[in-house]
């Protein structure tokens, strides 16, 4: 318990930590072509402006002794940058408030996103535990468990259709968490909460051996579930008692035939 906890804590972190770079890559990417722009626009602005003036002074060399050529030098490049200057000032400055206002509607839209997920997942969860599927999956789980060793295709032989309709309602329910995972619809942690130990139930009882010989469109859904979700979300700690249930109840499936 203490191992999943720290790895749940882990993930969070790492998660957040990954959230936050991203933010900052994102913030940090956009001025960068702007600013530039800007740097350009302004050494352009500069150079123009001293170059006018020493092209001016071509044949009036300055003096090297006589201060007053200097002076009046210096009073044209401030009159000059000067006003360029504060201009730069209020651009920044409009311009860093923009990036911090995009910035505050690119977290306040990461969090209705990340609310909406978390409800999703809830909705799902209810959706799973709800007296018509919990019947569903009940009927499901004993007919594949009496017909262990046939494979879908030649339960449906041998089985009235509506009874085999129960088994595809667990698959249809386990399609729409896969799609509902692929396009980042629900909290991926909630949901290998939620339904890791379930799902994994359902793969190792029957979607292995009963499913995935059949060679449907679900059989390759499923198959993502498992490879791309489960394992890649879950320790190899936390899925042995996971199996070591199912599996049990495998073999007690199959002794039974």
């Amino acid at each position: 318990m203490c191992r999943k906890e720290s790895k749940s804590i882990r993930e969070r972190v790492c998660a957040k930590y990954h959230e936050l770079r991203a933010n900052a890559r994102d913030l940090s990417e956009k001025p960068k072509s702007i600013m530039l722009l800007v740097a350009t626009g302004t050494l352009g602005y500069i150079l123009i402006a001293i170059g006018s003036y020493v092209w001016s002074l071509r044949f009036l060399p300055l003096s090297t002794t006589d201060p007053a050529p200097w002076g009046q030098f210096g009073d044209y490049v401030g009159g000059v940058l000067n006003p360029l200057f504060a201009l730069l000032n209020v651009v920044l400055v409009a311009y860093i408030a923009l990036a911090v206002q995009s910035f505050k509607e690119k977290k306040q839209k990461d969090l209705e996103e990340s609310e909406e997920r978390v409800r999703t997942t809830l909705d799902l969860h209810r959706e799973w535990c709800s007296e018509s599927l919990f019947r569903s999956r009940t009927l499901a789980g004993n007919l594949v468990q009496q017909h262990i060793d046939l494979n879908l295709v030649e339960i449906e032989r041998i089985v009235p259709q509506d009874s085999v309709t129960h088994v595809w309602i667990v698959i249809g329910f386990f399609q729409r968490l896969a799609f509902l995972l692929k396009h980042h619809k629900i909290d991926t942690m909630m949901a290998t909460e939620l339904f890791g130990e379930l799902f994994l139930w359902w793969w190792i009882v029957s979607f292995k051996g009963q499913l995935l010989p059949c060679d449907w469109d679900a059989a390759s859904r499923i198959i993502w579930l498992h490879d791309e979700w489960l394992i890649e979300e879950t320790t190899s700690e936390q899925r042995v008692p996971w199996e070591r249930r199912a599996e049990r109840d495998l073999n007690i499936a199959r002794m039974r035939q």
